[in-house]
């Protein structure tokens, strides 16, 4: 039974995914892997690898925001030349917000752009924690009078920045997520407490190929595992199509960007 589930399985790929699904041999195997063609100092400079970073951010004055993976780790902001320009543990209850000015706020201050030598005490609203800290100071009531104090109470609350409750949130997250400073606050309405507004665009690296099935890896379900074919000016690699490789402009010179790999200079 077990055997014809799966011929089952691989019968219908080929309606699911509209293509062949067998695996192939690798299209072009000259090609690097892009592991392989990072580690050749004469074409590319490390500036930062992914080590305890969740995210790797180039901002618009081309400095650059390491964001680490755990909350013992500092946030720094560094040029690329490695050279350090502010760096701080945070608070990762409390919203870290960098605006389009270039100014950073976190631990409920504000750093001014660009070097974030000055610094500031500043309000900082997150509507959910005072919403949910009204709600369990009201325990003593009954769910229903619960609801009606709390209703009003957000009513009253926003009102005073100039919003108003918002209704079918998971639909309307684009009208519903607030992030933004209000009234010489920062205001935020939203689950996620980490925005950058002065955070430069990474591009999207062409591919000089169609991307190949290689295999298929086991899991809960079955996972197609396809190699992508790159070509950034005249390098070409190749790397799992998850890889998600991006290139960005600092200054005068082109990088490569990978979320697995970090941010190499192309030399």
């Amino acid at each position: 039974m077990k055997n014809n589930i799966s011929v089952l399985f691989y019968l219908c790929l080929p309606f699911l995914f509209g293509c062949n699904p067998f695996p192939e041999k690798d299209a072009h195997p000259e090609v690097l892997m892009i592991s392989d063609l990072l580690k050749d100092k004469t074409k590319f400079r490390k500036v930062n690898d992914m080590t305890d970073l969740s995210e790797i951010i180039v901002l618009k004055d081309d400095h650059i925001l390491l964001k680490p993976n755990k909350s013992q780790f500092e946030f720094r902001i560094i040029d690329v030349d490695n050279k350090l320009i502010f760096k701080a543990k945070y608070d990762w209850k409390l919203p870290f917000y960098i605006d389009d000015h270039g100014d950073l706020y976190f631990n409920r201050k504000k750093y001014f752009h660009p070097a974030y030598a000055k610094m500031q005490e500043f309000k900082t609203i997150v509507f959910r924690d005072s919403i949910e800290n009204k709600w369990a100071n009201l325990s003593h009531l009954s769910d229903s009078l619960r609801s009606k104090a709390v209703d009003e109470y957000e009513k009253n609350l926003l009102k005073s920045y100039g919003l108003v409750p918002c209704e079918y949130q998971v639909v309307n997250t684009e009208s519903c997520d607030v992030f933004k400073i209000k009234n010489d606050a920062l205001i935020v309405r939203q689950n996620e407490l980490f925005k950058v507004d002065f955070r430069k665009t990474k591009k999207d690296i062409p591919k000089f190929d169609d991307d190949v099935l290689i295999e298929w890896r086991n899991g809960k379900i079955a996972t197609p595992v396809y190699l992508s074919y790159y070509q950034l000016d005249g390098l070409k690699f190749k790397c799992e199509d998850m890889v998600y490789p991006k290139s960005i402009k600092i200054g005068k010179k082109d990088y490569l960007y990978s979320p697995d790999f970090g941010l190499y200079e192309i030399l």
